[in-house]
Parts: C-alpha cells; structure tokens; sequence
C-alpha cells in the first residue's frame, strides 16, 4: 500500500513542479511577445491564465501515462498488490475531475473571457468608464456564449451509435460511461477539432520551417547592414530628386502627387534609419559576440529538430494508414486502431524507454513542447490570419493585444487538437496504456507466466479490462469518437491534411530558403505588409509621435505610423494647415522592399 501512497504522491508532485514552471513560462511568453508600448493588463492576465491552464492540461496527460504505466508488475504481467479496483477508480477518478475541470476551463477562456477581453480592448474611447466598456464588450460576447450553449445542447441530446453487436468488452463498457459526459465531451471534441485545423495551418508549417532556421541560423548581419544602408541611399536619391525640381520656393509650391511622394519616402527613411539603428545594437549585443560559441549548439539543436520531426510525421503517416486496416469497425468507429500492423518508430521508442523513467516521460515532455513551439514558429510566420486576410502579427515586443489574445486562441485550440494527435496517431498503444505489460497465458483459469515471460506482453486495445487500465485521456478520447464517430472520422482525415500541408510547405521552404536563403523569412514576401511591428513601434518610441490622447493612441494601437516632428522638411502654409506634418497614412509600400530584415529571421 505504501508504494502505491508513494507512486501516486510523485506523480502529482511532479505535477505541481511543472505547473509552476508552465505558470513562469506563460508569463515570460506573454511579456516577451506583448507590445512593450501599448499593453493592455486585463489581456496580459488572461493570456497568462489560459497558457497555464492549456499547458498544464497537456502537461497532465504525461502524468496519466505515469499513473497507470506502474499498476503492473512486469517481471509477472499481473496487477500489483496495491493496485485493486477501488485503489485504480480512485487515483482515476481525481485524473479525470483535473480534466473535466481543465476542459471546461479551456471552454470559458474560448467562449467567454478572451472574446471579453478582445472586445473589451476594442472598445477603447477616450473619456469610457470601465463599466461602459464592459457592457459594450459584453455585448458582443454574447455570440461565443450561445455557440457554446447550442454546442452543449447538441452534445446533451447527441446518442451515440449501436456498436454493441462488436465483440469488443472494452468498447461495450466504455459506451456505457457515455451519458454522463456527453454534453462536455462534445464540446471538447469540436475544439479538439478547431485545434486539429490549427495544427494544419499553422504547426504542420512550423514543423517544417523551425529545423532549417535552426540549422541555417541568422541572416548576417552585415549583410543586412549593407542592404539597409543601400536602401536608405537610394531613398535619400528619390527625396533629393523632388526637391530639386522645385529650386525656387521648395516644397511648398510642389504638387500634390509630389508632397504624397516626399510623406511616403520620409517615412521609409525613418523605418530604414529605426533599422540601422537595431542591426547596429543586435551587432554590438553579447549575443552576437558569443555567436561563435552559440553557434554550434544552436546547429545541433537544429539537428535534434529535424529528427524529432522525421520521427513524428513517419509516425502520424504509419498510424494513418494502419488505421485503413487494423481499425476496429472503421469509420463507424470512428478509425480507432487496434493491433497496429507496420510498427510504429515513437510508439516503439515510448515503450522501449518506459523500464527506465523517467526517460519516457522527458521524450513525452520535449514532444509537447516541440509541437507548441513549432505552431508558434508558424504563427509567426504566416502570421494570424482568417482566410486570405491578414489580421495581425506575432513579434517579439510588438504584438498587439487583440493578436496576443488571438495567437492565444489559436495556441489553446493546437493543444486540444494535440492530445488527440498524441494518443491515437504519434503513440497510440504507449497514449493508451503507457508501458503495462500482461500475462497473455493461463493455467487452469489462472493466469500464469513464469514459465513463458515471452506471452507478457504489452497492453493494447482487446486487452482483458481486469488486466489493462487506459488512461483517463485515452478513455475521454475514445468516448468522444465512439459517441459521436462524425468527429472521429473528421480526425482521421485531418491527419491526412496535417501530412499533405506539411510536404507542401516543406517544398516551399526549401525552394525559397534556395533562393533568398535559409536564414530569412521564407514565408513573407516583399511587400509594404513586411514591415515588422517592433520597427514601427520602435520609430514611435523614437521620434516621439505618440501622444496621451486616446485618439491618437487608437491609431496606434491599429499599427499606423504617426509622422511626428520629424517631417519638418515638408512646410506649412501661412495659415497653418498642414502640408504632411501629421499625415497618418498606413505603412509604405516600399518600406522593406529589400525582404525581410534579421529580426524576422527569429
């Protein structure tokens, strides 16, 4: 008994210390990203709070595996003495009340509190109670809480499908714990799905992007210092070129087209000049001196990367199609995987490694943190988007609040869809059962292998229930496929999207880190949208163009550039209208004509 006391108080306090890392690191995340001018606290916390709680949910599904992996004995295939019934149902149970709360936590981060915070930045106006502008966020929060309350609905009256004629005991059981769960399990299952969309746009082309920035590096810098300052040359040609068309009276007696012209290409040299000014910063930082010492570590990093990828994405294919086989009844079970035929690299390695934890346990740990990472690296890249419109960016110290909240958004939903990914396609037996090994050989009704340790042998779905425990994740997995197999077949065939997006974004890196180089940006084209937000927000800071009204605030909460006194060059009139002093045009269009600087290489 004391060695069950002792096994479960090490998992949950390893729990404990993670959650606490996660909390450190959400925090460290959001202020690293947030705009360093414009911050709004009440997005802040709420970023903060729903990174923990995702991460920490996903952080939870190790300890699952942990958990039942030690309730056999495997030099004899059978349950432990401390193991019984009651002991199991117990230490179950507290796993599935963290994640009934943790889900349903999620659902209120996605359904209300970021749609209130995001509305409630938006609703900035100068002279505004706090109380008015929640009323009017309120408002329009309102649409996420009915979505939520007719997908709950659905879910309260959704039956799940007639298997019992399937010769399955673990299926038949598991659909008899269907009703108590089935409103929130629904609602999991379709941001499961939302996730799984994210995991296709967003970290199938991280996956591919991240190992060859890692491994080409930084785009030199004074490479780029030598394209800055021909930018800024060329620029300083076309000014001079305008203004010596009008000798007598300057700039005041030019035309209309002219004066726009003069606005555009001042406000490109002070983007340019913001970005001599950070290359020589990055190129005098201690970062860059111990460049040569980084260097070689940051390539091995880049190498762990594309073999941590390999393995994943060989994995998701090779369960993919077991799945077309070896499932249990196919799409109306919604694919779920049996005894898998083609062996599966990461399902393998998980078990080999389970006899010495915590190894597993670490591997688990680096794959989650990989695949948050990777979806981070292509929300950077693509940037946030619906469809083909562009909404926001994700930059170190210059995202707004509206696109931290949205990047948040989408992160949560790629985790959600992550702890599908995880358990029936990277590691489907190791998700389900961890390492529990059992006695496949009986004597007289009696289960015994003393004599035959080559029959105890790894659990997996038609294992004997008294035998084999799944994790509490496996089980809401299953049940959520097995109440409603619609989700499950959109599962599946989202993991043939994941791999299809993968290869291709994989041969538009390659060809294009061919053409401009693997250290830049391949995703980003070069157009006036290049201009990153920490240039603008640091030309800003620079020439001092904000002011405390709200208005003009609002405008740069938008990412407009605010021309400041900077453009004195452009006159006023007598009358004291002005002629493009305070001019408040979006971005130049050739603002970073030269493709993307090194900070976006990162």
């Amino acid at each position: 008994m004391l060695d069950g006391v002792l096994h479960i108080a090490t998992a949950w306090g390893a729990f404990g210390i993670m959650v606490a890392i996660l909390l450190g690191f959400s925090v460290f995340f959001t202020l690293y990203y947030s705009d360093t001018i414009d911050r709004e606290p009440f997005a802040l916390i709420i970023t903060v709070l729903a990174l923990t709680v995702c991460l920490s949910t996903v952080a939870l599904f190790p300890v699952d595996i942990f958990l039942v992996s030690r309730i056999m004995d495997p030099a004899t295939g059978l349950r432990r003495a401390w193991a019984t019934d009651l002991a199991i149902a117990h230490m179950q149970n507290t796993v599935r009340i963290f994640y009934y709360g943790a889900y349903g936590l999620i659902a209120s981060f996605c359904f209300f509190w970021i749609p209130l915070s995001y509305f409630y930045f938006e609703e900035f106006d100068e002279g505004q109670s706090v109380r008015q502008r929640l009323a009017a966020s309120l408002k329009y929060t309102v649409l996420f809480i009915l979505v939520a309350c007719t997908l709950l609905v659905t879910g309260l009256f959704m039956k799940p499908n007639d298997h019992h004629n399937k010769d399955l005991e673990w299926l038949r059981k598991m659909l008899t714990d269907l009703n108590g769960t089935g409103a929130l399990g629904f609602v999991t299952g379709v941001l499961s799905l939302l996730g799984m969309g994210v995991l296709v746009f967003y970290t199938a082309p991280g996956l591919s992007l991240l190992p060859l920035h890692l491994i080409a590096g930084l785009k030199s810098i004074p490479a780029t210092m030598s394209e800055t300052d021909a930018q800024l040359a060329a620029n300083r040609e076309r000014q001079n070129a305008i203004i010596n068309r009008y000798p007598q009276g300057g700039l005041s007696r030019a035309s209309e087209r002219d004066r726009h012209a003069f606005r555009e290409l001042s406000r490109e040299a002070l983007v340019l000049e913001n970005r001599s000014r950070m290359v020589q910063h990055v190129r005098d930082s201690w970062f860059n001196r111990c460049q040569c010492i980084i260097r070689p570590f940051e390539i091995l990093l880049g190498m762990a990367a594309l073999t941590l990828t390999i393995l994943l994405i060989t994995s998701i294919g090779i369960t993919t199609i077991n799945n077309l086989t070896e499932g249990v009844c196919g799409a109306p079970c919604g694919y779920i995987l049996t005894h898998p035929n083609i062996p599966n690299p990461l399902n393998l390695l998980f078990l080999n490694l389970s006899p010495f934890f915590p190894m597993d346990y670490i591997l688990m740990v680096m794959i989650i943190l990989y695949m948050f990472w990777s979806t981070t690296r292509g929300i950077i890249s693509i940037g946030i988007r619906f469809l083909w419109v562009h909404l926001y960016r994700f930059r170190r110290a210059a995202t707004q609040p509206q696109g931290l909240l949205a990047a948040t958004m989408l992160l949560m939903l790629s985790l959600a869809g992550l702890s599908y990914s995880l358990t029936m396609s990277v590691a489907p037996e190791y998700s389900m059962f961890g390492s529990q090994r059992y006695c496949n050989h009986t004597v007289v009704l009696q289960r015994d292998c003393r004599d035959y340790p080559a029959l105890i042998i790894p659990c997996h779905v038609g294992a004997p229930i008294e035998l084999c425990t799944p994790t509490v994740t496996s089980s809401i997995i299953m049940k959520i496929i097995l109440g409603t197999p619609v989700l499950g077949i959109a599962f599946y065939y989202m993991q043939w999207l994941f791999l299809l997006m993968f290869l291709l974004a994989l041969g538009f890196n390659v060809i294009q880190g061919c053409r401009k180089g693997f250290g830049v940006e391949p995703v980003h084209s070069d157009t006036e949208e290049d201009v990153d937000d920490i240039e603008s927000r640091g030309l800003l800071n620079a020439i001092g163009a904000m002011s405390a009204d709200g208005g003009r605030r609002r405008a740069g909460r938008r990412g407009l550039l605010i021309p400041g006194p900077s453009y004195g060059s452009l006159r006023t009139n007598n009358n004291g209208s002005e002629n493009g002093s305070t001019s408040s045009h979006p971005r130049p269009a050739s603002a970073h004509s030269g493709g993307p600087g090194f900070s976006s290489s990162r």
